[in-house]
């Protein structure tokens, strides 16, 4: 059987999209893990699944990272699958329905934007595996803020832009993803702070590895930044694959915007 698909990014932050595709196949986390391969499949960051909706303008979605695990706030593969019903239903707006939230997504130009919601600070919202303060969390040899957005995060700002370039992620991530704090894991964020005051960013990105964009990820990093001083509550967040922009409102929400673009669309066997 021949399963139709969906391929899109944000700034290179990858997803393969399933619409309506009523087969229990797409959620096995083998199946899953096979396709984000990319040599074996097709590759990306995670899979999403857009699930009947009987609401025109609410659309219920399963999000899997590469390895097969399911998450729920996936600013990026958001905006992406945001963009694909959009076109394809012609709307300026709708609601992505997730086991973390409902996130309201709007569309101006090519700029995809999508409400991430109000972050969390409680140590067992995030959640961390014991009582502490959660923006001076100890973590091997560094220091993070640690805050959930609908998905754990650990921001960890370094002195320079040159340490943060020189950084082993790839070595350091796994280590700091896993680590004992986070009964979940957690998202892993390296930021130094540019002259002209932006936020230079480098994601470890939990379940997914190393990766050139983390919507939720540049989230978490403005509002740790603006709590601690280091930005306004306004910024443009500078990542391997390009820029986001992120806004904190008065209301306590999180507003993420930037490009989307579809690749390719095909069929996979089973």
């Amino acid at each position: 059987m021949k399963i139709p698909f969906v391929k899109m990014h944000a700034l290179g932050n990858d997803f393969i999209i399933f619409d309506n595709i009523d087969n229990p196949t797409i959620h096995d986390a083998k199946f899953i893990n096979k396709i984000s391969n990319r040599r074996l499949g097709i590759g990306c960051n995670q899979v999403i699944i857009i699930e009947n909706t009987d609401n025109p303008e609410n659309f219920n979605v399963k999000m899997y990272n590469s390895d097969g695990s399911e998450t729920g706030a996936c600013g990026n593969g958001t905006r992406c699958v945001a963009d694909y019903l959009m076109k394809k239903n012609n709307l300026n707006s709708l609601t992505i329905k997730s086991i973390s939230n409902d996130l309201l997504c709007t569309k101006t130009h090519n700029s995809v934007t999508v409400n991430m919601g109000i972050p969390k600070f409680g140590w067992n919202e995030i959640p961390l595996s014991k009582k502490q303060d959660t923006q001076n969390v100890k973590l091997d040899e560094f220091r993070a803020f640690c805050l959930s957005m609908g998905n754990p995060h650990a921001v960890i700002f370094v002195s320079n832009l040159a340490e943060l370039e020189n950084l082993q992620l790839k070595s350091i991530g796994p280590r700091l993803e896993k680590h004992a704090s986070f009964p979940e894991y957690a998202n892993i964020e390296f930021v130094s702070v540019l002259e002209d005051k932006t936020l230079r960013v480098r994601v470890w990105e939990r379940g997914a590895g190393m990766t050139s964009a983390c919507g939720s990820g540049a989230c978490a990093t403005l509002v740790a930044a603006s709590i601690l001083n280091r930005s306004a509550k306004e910024n443009k967040i500078v990542l391997d694959g390009g820029d986001l922009f992120i806004k904190w409102l008065d209301n306590g929400s999180v507003l993420l915007s930037g490009d989307t673009e579809k690749v390719f669309e095909g069929f996979m066997g089973e």
